[in-house]
């Protein structure tokens, strides 16, 4: 049985957003937690008035990290319900990494910590992260 991109993208993130998902991984839902986020996040070298995405953010704890340690603007994609931020700089978003829902050279930078092997075609995430970033924007090295 071949299951379509779509259903396989839809049963992660049921699995993901699940509470069996959260108690089995955490809050940071990888296995570098908040140490991992921290290297990346000085790896982006953003601050107040850049936008970053953070594309398959799941609970969004980097996205929080990183508005936090930096001050810039983020904006979590994920496809399962969005998240709840309580600080006005992250906002929450559903949307799918292989077709993001932003603008072309809209952000500053794009973190994509532990989610890009989640993602069934993968050159069209990574293209999609291309495409969304302004000229001179950096991605923090997928994990």
């Amino acid at each position: 049985m071949k299951l379509a991109a779509e259903e396989i993208k839809a049963c992660c993130a049921a699995a993901y957003s699940s509470p069996a998902a959260r108690f089995l991984l955490g809050d940071s839902f990888h296995p570098g937690g908040a140490a991992l986020t921290s290297r990346l996040v000085r790896a982006l070298r953003v601050g107040p008035g850049d936008v970053v995405v953070d594309v398959g953010c799941g609970p969004g704890m980097s996205a929080l990290q990183l508005a936090r340690k930096t001050g810039c603007e983020v904006i979590g994609v994920d496809l399962a319900p969005p998240a709840v931020s309580d600080d006005p700089r992250v906002r929450f978003i559903r949307g799918d990494a292989e077709a993001l829902p932003l603008d072309n050279a809209s952000v500053d930078g794009a973190l994509c910590e532990c989610a890009l092997c989640t993602f069934p075609d993968k050159d069209a995430a990574v293209g999609e992260l291309a495409r969304v970033l302004r000229p001179g924007a950096r991605v923090a090295p997928p994990t």
